[in-house]
């Protein structure tokens, strides 16, 4: 039997790239050979750095050490098993996939929602297409879009990914707030976006400057910090909406409810992933598989640009260096994908 590869996290901080056997596709499965994976800065490092909620949830099944990390990836099917006939050998697909050289996929499963996907996708960017579900996400919870002045705090790789979402669902103008000048210098690539550092001055004043005297209508928290939601509160107009994008891993302290947020009749939208799941609910009626094929769309239209916020495309080797340049050199580091094809 082959050997495959994939990441492991035996504990906090530690990465290992460890052999297994690649079995064959069962009955409804798919093998998949990967081409590329993406990091998510948000979860992965949490879990990486031990400090994500339901490590110590002992109600929880996942994460729980040791950890393979990974959700987003692009890799092209290699064997179908019996009673597969909506996929074939040769197809190019994006899927939830780990940081691992092979998966099997159940084609019924829903959750593992397999895409086809054109080829003249740049691996890199086929790789973040499962990442970019969640900036979506704050999409599907913010409603009326058309025109909407919208403030993105943080841009990082789903601040970024966010920016560009909104701009091409029509918001205008789209202002991105972030400290690395190289990171609002990449946000201003995209027509009517403008960006601002934080710490050159009063932030209601810049964003005012920005958008005809007023306050952005939408503030969206990239950024994954729980203190920075009374920042956001501040900087929107009042009776408009701030949607945390960015899990925050915390507890936000120093917040006034009655001035920040109900005194001024702001509405504050938690965008999870879990917003868009399987399956239709009440309150969830957008599904995982139609924001997919929406994704891809926009990613073999070039609707959507995401080659450029991939900094580094790296062997399987080097993800420990990436997690730690993730976490420790901003001004360098933005995506990441993993480059299964070189290992």
């Amino acid at each position: 039997m082959k050997q495959g590869l994939r990441a492991i996290m035996p504990a906090p901080y530690e990465i290992t790239i460890a052999p297994f056997e690649i079995p064959d596709p069962g009955p409804g499965q798919v093998l998949i050979e990967t081409e590329a994976s993406a990091i998510s800065p948000g979860t992965e490092l949490a879990i990486y750095t031990g400090i994500h909620q339901w490590l110590a949830d002992p109600t929880r099944a996942w994460p729980k050490f040791p950890f393979v990390p990974g959700y987003s990836a692009v890799g092209r099917i290699a064997a179908v098993g019996p009673g597969v006939t909506t996929f074939a050998p040769g197809q190019r697909v994006i899927w939830n996939g780990r940081h691992e050289s092979h998966a099997i996929v159940d084609v019924a499963d829903r959750r593992r929602a397999l895409h086809q996907i054109s080829e003249h996708v740049a691996a890199p960017a086929a790789a973040c297409a499962v990442l970019t579900r969640f900036p979506l996400t704050a999409l599907v919870q913010c409603g009326q879009m058309l025109g909407q002045s919208v403030a993105v705090l943080g841009l990082g790789l789903i601040g970024q990914l966010t920016v560009r979402l909104f701009s091409a669902a029509g918001a205008y103008p789209v202002i991105g707030i972030d400290l690395v000048a190289g990171r609002r210098a990449l946000a201003m690539t995209t027509p009517g976006v403008a960006a601002i550092d934080p710490d050159a001055g009063d932030l209601q004043t810049a964003l005012r400057s920005l958008n005809e005297g007023a306050l952005p209508d939408v503030v969206v928290d990239a950024t994954g910090a729980p203190n920075v939601v009374r920042t956001a509160m501040s900087v929107v107009a009042d009776g408009g909406k701030v949607i945390m994008v960015g899990s925050p891993r915390g507890i936000a302290g120093e917040v006034d409810f009655y001035w920040d947020l109900h005194g001024r009749s702001i509405t504050l939208i938690g965008a999870h992933g879990s917003a868009i799941g399987t399956e239709p609910r009440e309150k969830f009626p957008f599904i995982q598989d139609r924001a997919l094929r929406l994704i891809v769309h926009f990613l073999e239209s070039d609707k959507l640009r995401v080659n450029d916020l991939v900094r580094h495309h790296v062997p399987p080797r080097d993800l420990q260096e990436m997690y730690q340049g993730l976490l420790n050199r901003r001004d360098d580091f933005l995506g990441v994908t993993l480059d299964w094809q070189a290992r």
